[in-house]
């Protein structure tokens, strides 16, 4: 569209030499341009963009769903389906396009009238045409050569071995190989199927008799595996528990094979011929053992019938110092000694409390057994021990200590107490101490 470049009062020229409405049979006119310039600026603001509009549509094209008969488009119905009555190039269906479209029997596309469709889209004489005639095995009416039947209609049936799966195979891996995935009859390898897998199986017997050599999970038969082996074992259940009645070696239990079956025999030491620590013959009885209360010399040097530790037998059934030869206090100080010269220190033993003690050092290895004098070991009545000292085997003796006083009262006071020799190189003795009578009294040491 061209627009108007110019006018003017007396009209624009045109194109055929014509005059516009501005130039009349009457003349111009006296009142200027006959066109409102505003009405005219829309007007063509208004066409410019019609223009503009139309240049910018997407153009025709086929499968956008509008039949386009300029462009030569038949039909379209804006889809990829092309034998539903508008092919995929917009065309209707016909004869000899190619296409099988539904009425037809067949469609090759060609003029050629002698070969398996005719043209006029039936199905011809010839191989190919899906009809077995005369002269043909077979005729699937397809280009696939290994289907069973071949592109030129003789039977293909296909066999075991050619490495095309057909039907009635599982596999077919081409080769004679029973040991891999696939066997020699096109049966995918299995456990139970005689034949060893290379990868998968340690054997395969082909039965299911878990007492062969061969059992379930083609596994080699193995003490164990919870399969008695005929001839081989005498019981397996699979575990390793040997106090149950099947032990290693997958034996039954029994008295001798060295194993205490829980819940019928008392022990078993494999040997059972009564001696220190072992069994008697029936596994019902145990031989002599430490703990028994009976001294089973030289294995024992004690025997108290417990485990208890420092009771003087310990859990070995080996003797060992008592618990107050081990646990005790200790008096060290020279003034308690019977011999110290030094002036009376007025020492009391009134919070003794039934303890322990062992005189050591300075102050003497025991209690004196004479009556010392008054005054003596830094006290006001020394004490002493008036009695004999226990042997080892002695253990605990009661004794009576006495405290010297004035005008030869050796014993004015007395306490008992009770006294231990202790079994080591060289002994010593210990003492146990009640509170003295009163103060000032003192337990002595000598040596």
């Amino acid at each position: 569209m061209d627009y108007p470049t110019s006018t003017t009062d007396a009209g624009t020229s045109t194109d055929d030499g014509s005059t516009s409405a501005a130039m009349t049979s009457e003349g111009p006119t006296s009142e200027g341009p006959t066109t409102d310039p505003m009405t005219s600026e829309s007007s063509e603001s208004s066409e410019s963009s019609e223009t503009s509009d139309a240049t910018t549509d997407t153009p025709p094209s086929c499968g956008d769903g509008v039949t386009d008969l300029d462009s030569g488009e038949e039909c379209d119905d804006g889809n990829d389906v092309t034998d539903d009555g508008c092919t995929n190039a917009c065309t209707l269906p016909k004869c000899g396009d190619g296409i099988k479209q539904e009425g037809e029997g067949c469609d090759d596309g060609n003029d050629d009238d002698t070969d398996g469709c005719t043209n006029a889209c039936t199905p011809g004489s010839g191989c190919g045409n899906g009809l077995i005639e005369a002269g043909e095995e077979c005729d699937d009416g397809n280009d696939v050569d290994d289907d069973g039947c071949a592109n030129d209609c003789t039977a293909n049936p296909g066999v075991c071995g050619d490495s095309v799966v057909h039907e009635g195979e599982e596999c077919d891996d081409g080769n004679d190989d029973n040991t891999d995935f696939c066997t020699d009859a096109c049966l995918d390898a299995f456990c139970g199927d005689t034949y060893v897998h290379a990868l998968l199986e340690e054997c395969d017997d082909g039965n299911d008799d878990n007492t062969d050599d061969c059992v379930e999970g083609c596994l080699e038969a193995k003490c164990g595996d919870g399969f008695t082996h005929a001839g081989e074992e005498e019981c397996d259940d699979g575990n390793d528990d040997n106090t149950d009645a099947c032990v290693d070696d997958c034996l039954e239990a029994s008295c001798g094979d060295g194993y205490v079956q829980d819940g019928v025999e008392v022990c078993d030491d494999g040997v059972n011929d009564g001696s220190y620590n072992g069994c008697e013959d029936d596994c019902n009885q145990l031989g002599p053992y430490c703990g028994d209360a009976q001294l089973d010399a030289p294995m024992e040097e004690c025997d108290d019938g417990n485990n208890e530790p420092l009771d003087g037998c310990d859990a070995n059934c080996m003797s060992e110092l008592p618990q107050e030869c081990l646990n005790y206090q200790e008096f060290s100080e020279e003034s308690r000694n019977v011999l110290y010269a030094g002036p009376v220190e007025d020492q009391c033993d009134g919070q003794a409390g039934d303890q322990w003690y062992r005189f050591t050092g300075a102050a003497g290895s025991r209690m004196p057994t004479m009556a010392p004098a008054p005054f003596s070991c830094g006290t006001d009545a020394p004490g002493w021990l008036n009695g004999t000292y226990p042997d080892v085997d002695d253990g605990q003796v009661m004794r009576e200590v006495c405290f010297a006083w004035l005008f030869g009262e050796e014993c004015k006071w007395s306490v008992d107490v009770l006294i231990r020799e202790c079994d080591t190189e060289p002994p010593y003795y210990v003492f146990q101490l009640p509170d003295t009578p009163d103060c000032y009294m003192r337990y002595c040491g000598a040596q």
